[in-house]
């Protein structure tokens, strides 16, 4: 069972370095991530709208960090779980106590220019803020729990298009009735209804979001299905082993688990 950069089951986990609030203009920083959806086609093939009241940043384990949204990117890029980084804007203020669901879509499954539904790649909810000593609001995302839905990562098919792979964060917690068909072990991932959900679920618009492209066409981003499948149920790595993981990493030194 995959979890954010973290543990599983009962120990804290976090997806999310230390992030600072904007010191800068809050309000370009919003357009940029509300434009960059619309300009996409996010809204309306995801999102009927999208009005941002913080930023998501992504960092990948490789050490890339997504500060724009529609960065193309390598599918061995995102091969691991990525870590969160959240801004808050000056209206979209949060409480210490505030607890949030996190999902990642993919609108293009199974080709772009004919989707049959967004495939659902995570689904992850009480998700609590921890708020870092700083004179300025800052915060990481924790996770205490196991994921609704496990970790999946993006492996489209061949010449199946550009895939958008959209991350929407959301206030609250989904009710227990919207997450029961999850637990099926014939849940399907794909042709996944969000606005469905989001109704069922109680959960209103996103409070953040951003995503990231990948482009089919290059042979580097094609994943044999074996290799998916891997990928998908290997077992999570807890937060002590992804720490020296991402440590030996750094010196160059290659690990295996």
């Amino acid at each position: 069972m995959y979890v954010f950069a973290l543990c599983v089951g009962v120990a804290s986990s976090c997806f999310g370095l230390a992030s600072s609030h904007h010191t800068f203009n809050d309000d370009a920083a919003l357009s940029r991530f509300k434009n960059g959806f619309e300009q996409a086609g996010l809204v309306p093939d995801l999102l009927p709208a999208f009005n941002p009241q913080g930023t998501l940043n992504i960092h990948l384990s490789d050490g890339k960090v997504l500060h724009h949204p529609g960065l193309s990117i390598l599918t061995r890029d995102i091969q691991v779980c990525p870590e969160f980084q959240l801004y808050p804007g000056r209206t979209g203020q949060l409480n210490p106590a505030d607890t949030l669901t996190l999902m990642m879509l993919d609108p293009d499954s199974p080709t772009h220019s004919n989707p049959s539904g967004a495939k659902l790649h995570l689904l992850a909810t009480a998700i609590a803020l921890d708020r870092y000593p700083d004179p300025v609001e800052n915060y990481k995302l924790v996770n205490r729990t196991r994921f609704v839905v496990d970790w999946l990562p993006p492996a489209p098919g061949p010449q199946t298009g550009i895939h958008r792979y959209a991350f929407l964060l959301y206030k609250g917690v989904p009710s227990q009735e919207s997450v029961q068909p999850f637990q099926d072990a014939a849940f399907n991932r794909s042709g996944f209804n969000l606005t469905q959900f989001t109704r069922t679920a109680g959960i209103q618009d996103p409070y953040a979001g951003t995503f990231l492209t990948i482009d089919s066409a290059l042979p580097e981003n094609v994943i044999k299905q074996n290799a998916q499948g891997n990928s998908a149920s290997r077992p999570f790595i807890d937060a002590f082993t992804l720490s020296i993981t991402t440590f030996l990493s750094l010196l160059g030194v290659t690990c295996f688990f």
